[in-house]
Protein backbone atom coordinates (compact mmCIF):
# COMPACT_ATOMS: atom_id res chain seq x y z
CA UNK A 1 0.00 0.00 0.00
CA UNK A 2 2.82 2.34 0.29
CA UNK A 3 3.89 2.36 -2.98
CA UNK A 4 0.27 3.27 -3.81
CA UNK A 5 0.69 6.34 -1.42
CA UNK A 6 3.38 7.26 -2.76
CA UNK A 7 1.95 8.20 -6.41
CA UNK A 8 -1.46 9.52 -5.06
CA UNK A 9 0.02 11.55 -2.08
CA UNK A 10 0.04 14.54 -4.00
CA UNK A 11 -4.36 14.30 -4.83
CA UNK A 12 -5.01 13.79 -1.09
CA UNK A 13 -6.12 16.35 1.19
CA UNK A 14 -4.43 16.91 4.05
CA UNK A 15 -5.38 14.65 7.10
CA UNK A 16 -7.07 12.32 4.63
CA UNK A 17 -5.52 8.62 4.55
CA UNK A 18 -6.33 5.36 1.99
CA UNK A 19 -7.92 2.68 4.16
CA UNK A 20 -8.40 0.14 1.09
CA UNK A 21 -7.07 0.52 -2.39
CA UNK A 22 -7.62 -1.93 -5.71
CA UNK A 23 -5.30 -2.06 -8.44
CA UNK A 24 -7.65 -1.97 -11.42
CA UNK A 25 -9.21 -0.46 -15.18
CA UNK A 26 -11.81 2.22 -14.71
CA UNK A 27 -14.61 2.24 -17.45
CA UNK A 28 -17.07 5.29 -17.84
CA UNK A 29 -19.11 7.07 -19.98
CA UNK A 30 -16.17 9.46 -20.75
CA UNK A 31 -13.62 6.21 -21.65
CA UNK A 32 -13.57 4.97 -24.89
CA UNK A 33 -11.45 2.00 -23.12
CA UNK A 34 -10.64 0.74 -19.83
CA UNK A 35 -7.98 3.23 -17.90
CA UNK A 36 -5.47 1.80 -15.95
CA UNK A 37 -5.29 3.10 -12.15
CA UNK A 38 -5.66 2.86 -8.39
CA UNK A 39 -9.35 3.21 -7.00
CA UNK A 40 -8.65 3.80 -3.22
CA UNK A 41 -11.39 4.38 -0.39
CA UNK A 42 -9.86 7.08 1.99
CA UNK A 43 -11.33 8.50 5.06
CA UNK A 44 -13.25 11.12 3.14
CA UNK A 45 -14.35 9.73 -0.59
CA UNK A 46 -13.97 7.25 -3.15
CA UNK A 47 -10.60 7.97 -5.74
CA UNK A 48 -9.75 6.64 -8.75
CA UNK A 49 -5.87 7.24 -9.70
CA UNK A 50 -5.72 6.59 -13.29
CA UNK A 51 -1.87 6.15 -14.27
CA UNK A 52 -0.66 7.47 -17.67
CA UNK A 53 -0.32 5.02 -20.40
CA UNK A 54 3.30 6.02 -21.45
CA UNK A 55 5.99 8.40 -20.20
CA UNK A 56 5.06 11.00 -22.51
CA UNK A 57 3.73 14.52 -21.67
CA UNK A 58 0.85 14.16 -23.59
CA UNK A 59 -0.93 11.62 -22.03
CA UNK A 60 -2.00 12.85 -18.24
CA UNK A 61 -3.01 11.04 -15.37
CA UNK A 62 -6.45 10.75 -14.77
CA UNK A 63 -7.96 11.75 -11.23
CA UNK A 64 -11.43 10.93 -10.22
CA UNK A 65 -12.98 11.36 -7.31
CA UNK A 66 -16.29 10.19 -5.36
CA UNK A 67 -18.20 11.70 -2.70
CA UNK A 68 -19.63 8.82 -0.58
CA UNK A 69 -23.06 10.64 -0.14
CA UNK A 70 -23.47 10.54 -3.47
CA UNK A 71 -23.41 6.87 -4.36
CA UNK A 72 -26.39 5.86 -5.31
CA UNK A 73 -24.94 1.93 -5.07
CA UNK A 74 -21.79 0.24 -5.27
CA UNK A 75 -21.72 -3.70 -5.75
CA UNK A 76 -19.52 -6.40 -6.63
CA UNK A 77 -20.30 -8.34 -9.74
CA UNK A 78 -19.14 -11.58 -11.67
CA UNK A 79 -17.97 -11.80 -15.03
CA UNK A 80 -16.42 -13.97 -17.67
CA UNK A 81 -13.08 -12.00 -17.00
CA UNK A 82 -13.82 -12.50 -13.15
CA UNK A 83 -14.76 -9.85 -10.70
CA UNK A 84 -15.68 -6.23 -10.98
CA UNK A 85 -17.03 -3.24 -9.23
CA UNK A 86 -20.65 -1.78 -10.60
CA UNK A 87 -20.98 1.49 -9.12
CA UNK A 88 -23.72 4.82 -9.76
CA UNK A 89 -22.43 7.99 -8.71
CA UNK A 90 -24.99 11.27 -9.89
CA UNK A 91 -26.83 8.74 -12.01
CA UNK A 92 -23.85 7.35 -13.94
CA UNK A 93 -22.34 3.90 -14.36
CA UNK A 94 -18.76 3.25 -13.03
CA UNK A 95 -17.29 -0.01 -13.75
CA UNK A 96 -14.01 -0.96 -12.46
CA UNK A 97 -12.79 -3.95 -13.84
CA UNK A 98 -9.57 -6.27 -14.28
CA UNK A 99 -9.27 -6.41 -10.33
CA UNK A 100 -5.39 -7.30 -9.56
CA UNK A 101 -4.59 -9.24 -6.58
CA UNK A 102 -5.75 -7.13 -3.51
CA UNK A 103 -8.75 -8.18 -1.14
CA UNK A 104 -11.83 -6.78 -2.66
CA UNK A 105 -14.15 -7.68 0.05
CA UNK A 106 -12.22 -5.54 2.71
CA UNK A 107 -12.49 -3.00 0.07
CA UNK A 108 -16.43 -3.32 0.06
CA UNK A 109 -16.69 -3.65 3.72
CA UNK A 110 -14.68 0.18 3.97
CA UNK A 111 -16.73 1.64 1.35
CA UNK A 112 -20.07 0.71 2.47
CA UNK A 113 -19.20 1.35 6.16
CA UNK A 114 -18.15 4.71 4.92
CA UNK A 115 -21.10 5.67 3.01
CA UNK A 116 -23.63 4.41 5.86
CA UNK A 117 -21.63 6.72 8.38
CA UNK A 118 -21.64 9.90 6.15
CA UNK A 119 -25.28 9.01 5.09
CA UNK A 120 -25.82 9.08 8.89
CA UNK A 121 -24.55 12.53 9.58
CA UNK A 122 -26.25 14.03 6.50
CA UNK A 123 -29.47 12.71 8.13
CA UNK A 124 -28.44 14.39 11.25
CA UNK A 125 -27.63 18.06 9.94
CA UNK A 126 -30.84 17.64 7.56
CA UNK A 127 -33.62 16.07 9.71
CA UNK A 128 -36.46 15.13 7.98
CA UNK A 129 -40.17 16.10 9.14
Amino acid sequence: MNSVENQVKHVLYEGENIIECLCCSLVAHFCLAPHPGFFAATNNRLLFYGVAASGTTKDKELVKEFAYINITSIEEKRGITGKHIHMYYNQDLYKFQQIQGMNMFDFMTAVKEKMCMFAASAKERYPVG
